[in-house]
């Protein structure tokens, strides 16, 4: 009798486990202001950034009945390593400073070169460490709006137009950007080059997906600019922030792997729904001994 309680317990704790992953859908990761003091209100676990992460969560556009299918959580990392990046599928980095960033660099480009997804909101030259070491740097544009299609310009959460740049105001190199496989995203009414992106595998093969963009403000959120909002209005869904979202589904849709990297290679492993089905028929079979 006591081995068969043992066998249940141990099965029902394999069972919370499974149940917990499968429910957590995709995990998107960032560093939290402690270790980020340079990002001030960008950081991910603090206000400017605030109202994109709860979209991020938001079921009406992430989840069973939201415009994309699929549940999101959101995580703060308190440290930035590779165990760290082993529990999640996707790195965020709003407006890291170059000091702190360097600290971590190592670990995140680690963790990018092995399949996970990376976004990166730069903004300046001393905000770009993490680009920088990937090939892109950012320098200053004239700030003009921001145009560009498909997949970041249009796509689920509808058509972006006119994306503005606030504050400190960032572009990239075309030649920085193509010699890395790049594809250029958003073009202000210059011609500077404000985003780039790839999916997984063609920056290396093997890597996830990744986005840069030359301004954060054009997915964050603040109010010091002269206007209602400054960037993206995720209840109201204007250009800036249909544009945001756009970016992350397309990072997601392209990314290197749906599950974190970390985790176990998916072949031979059961999904989670049919490891959990495996579960509960041996669960039911100790019940009936």
């Amino acid at each position: 009798m006591l081995k068969y309680n043992c066998l249940k317990a141990i099965l029902c704790s394999m069972l919370f486990v499974v149940s917990s992953y499968s429910s957590a859908g995709y995990i998107v990761g960032g560093a939290s202001t402690t270790i980020t003091p340079q990002s001030n209100c960008w950081a991910w676990d603090s206000t400017c950034v605030a109202d994109f992460r709860a979209a991020l969560e938001n079921p009406d556009y992430f989840g069973p009945d939201g415009i994309v299918k699929e549940t999101i959580t959101t995580v703060t990392l308190s440290e930035v390593t590779e165990e760290s990046l082993s529990g999640v599928n996707m790195f965020i980095a709003p407006w890291v400073g170059d000091g702190d960033g360097f600290a971590f660099s190592s670990a995140v480009i680690d963790f990018f070169l092995n399949g996970g997804d990376l976004f990166l909101l730069q903004d300046d030259s001393a905000h770009d460490v993490l680009g920088t070491l990937l090939g892109m740097s950012t320098t200053g544009s004239d700030g003009s709006v921001s145009n560009g299609g498909a997949p970041l310009f249009d796509g689920p959460f509808g058509t972006a137009s006119n994306v503005t740049q606030h504050y400190n105001v960032g572009q990239l190199s075309e030649a920085e950007i193509l010699a890395k496989n790049g594809n250029i995203g958003g073009v202000n009414a210059s011609g500077q080059i404000t985003s780039a992106y790839w999916a997984a595998g063609e920056y290396a093969a093997g890597a996830g997906s990744l986005f840069i963009i030359a301004d954060v403000d054009m997915i964050a959120t603040t109010s010091n600019c002269g206007l209602p909002v400054c960037g993206g209005d995720y209840t109201n869904l204007n250009d800036n922030a249909i544009y945001g979202l756009n970016v992350f589904h397309f990072l997601r849709t392209s990314g290197g792997s749906s599950s974190p990297p970390g985790a176990p290679p998916a072949t031979g492993v059961p999904e989670p729904a049919s490891f959990m089905l495996l579960m509960l028929g041996l669960l039911g079979f100790v019940r009936r001994k």
